[in-house]
């Protein structure tokens, strides 16, 4: 019997450099310009941003007026005051850092909606939330009819297509209690950062997150990768002052080796697996375009997508892009990458132990040009998340 040639190659693609764009800096609220306030909304005190008064069944919004870059990473810093707490659970309901692609008049429901989701249908039957939106929740009050863990703790929160949302809101990552008090009436210092696919906050100056996970931007942002920033707060039984300092928001100056996959790509959001933060199509796509081919490679499928070719022809990869993890209890990019990989050769374990860990790699054999993403071998690939999307010209 003889044995079988297997040629392993991985690809290598360009880092992507994300230039600085300080946007947005308000050291106080003594003017609005450049924001758009709605609802309950309004400046207290001539300086400070409240979103919702200290009264019942509010619901307050605010948003830049012009779209913001967020898909390859952002940096954004605010002070919050929560006070004068009343009614149910003695203050409610939280305020939220949203990001949304319905526009600048966008707002949600009142209670625990956060101003950003749909409304609990036995108190506010007809309200709706915002579509296309990702929220980190600073959530104040304990419903147990939507299985919060507490009254004083923070959550990534998302709402899809208009036609997906539902009640309550779906909790892509949770801490389940804070040591800082949210409702303390003290200034508190809030600081989100997103290297994709990694969204992390961190309060009052810790250099460790509160919260950090997976995040997939890709429902919230435009072609160009940009969406609406902005801030809701709700009230509802209980009710507090949701009040905002000061804010800043930029997109930071760094390298990354992702090539995150914009709201242009081909493959059906819909499609994607239940249950998992990133977009994870159910099954590969490979579809000929005039003599090559466009790949959709899930991943979580070990060598999940191939091509006829013959000896004498040449794969040539491009146009790659996409967000794939192959370790979710990792940080950042020991865990996650663009197509390139991460930075190191990833070792024993992997399907190529010599290519970079996450990379999409191929291999030639009987006929058929493979492709993977570079992550463990075993069982345990299946719970890889995400995709890799590229073209394939045959020489």
């Amino acid at each position: 019997m003889g044995a079988t040639r297997c040629a392993v190659v991985w690809i290598t693609f360009s880092l992507v450099t994300m230039g600085t764009a300080a946007t947005i800096r308000f050291e106080s609220f003594a003017s609005t310009q450049g924001l758009r306030l709605v609802g309950d909304a309004a400046v207290s005190g001539g300086k400070v941003l409240r979103l919702t008064p200290a009264q019942p069944n509010r619901s307050g919004a605010v948003w830049s007026l012009e779209k913001q870059p967020v898909g390859f990473g952002f940096d954004t810093t605010f002070q919050f005051r929560l006070t004068q707490q009343g009614g149910l659970g003695r203050g409610a309901d939280g305020f939220a850092f949203v990001l949304q692609n319905s526009g600048p008049e966008a707002l949600g429901g009142r209670g625990s909606a956060g101003g950003f989701a749909v409304a609990d249908p036995t108190f506010h039957p007809k309200e709706m939330g915002i579509p296309w939106s990702i929220a980190v929740f600073f959530d104040t009050y304990q419903n147990s009819e939507e299985g919060d863990p507490s009254a004083n703790y923070v959550a990534f929160r998302t709402h899809g297509r208009p036609g997906e949302m539902r009640w309550p809101a779906e909790r892509l990552a949770f801490t389940p209690r804070l040591r800082v008090q949210l409702k303390d009436r003290k200034p508190h210092t809030a600081r989100i950062l997103f290297q994709p696919p990694v969204l992390s906050v961190f309060l009052d100056g810790s250099t460790t997150p509160v919260l950090e996970g997976v995040v997939d931007l890709s429902i919230v942002v435009d072609p160009e990768s940009r969406a609406w920033v902005g801030f809701t707060a709700s009230t509802g039984g209980g009710y507090e002052n949701h009040d905002i300092l000061d804010w800043t928001f930029a997109r930071p100056d760094v390298s990354s080796t992702m090539s995150v996959v914009s709201s242009q790509i081909t493959f059906l959001m819909s499609a994607c697996l239940p249950e998992r933060n990133l977009c994870t199509p159910e099954s590969a796509v490979v579809e000929q375009m005039g003599a090559g081919y466009h790949v959709i490679l899930p991943a979580n499928l070990e060598w999940g997508a191939s091509i006829p070719t013959r000896p004498d022809q040449r794969v040539l990869v491009t146009n790659a892009r996409g967000i794939a993890c192959w370790d979710l209890k990792a940080r950042g990019t020991s865990g996650c990458s663009g197509p390139s990989g991460s930075t190191l050769p990833a070792g024993a374990g992997f399907l190529a132990a010599d290519a970079a860990a996450g990379a999409l790699i191929m291999k030639t054999r009987e006929g058929h040009t493979w492709f993977s993403l570079n992550g463990h071998s075993g069982t345990g690939f299946k719970e890889n998340e995400g995709f890799y999307e590229f073209d394939l010209e045959i020489k």
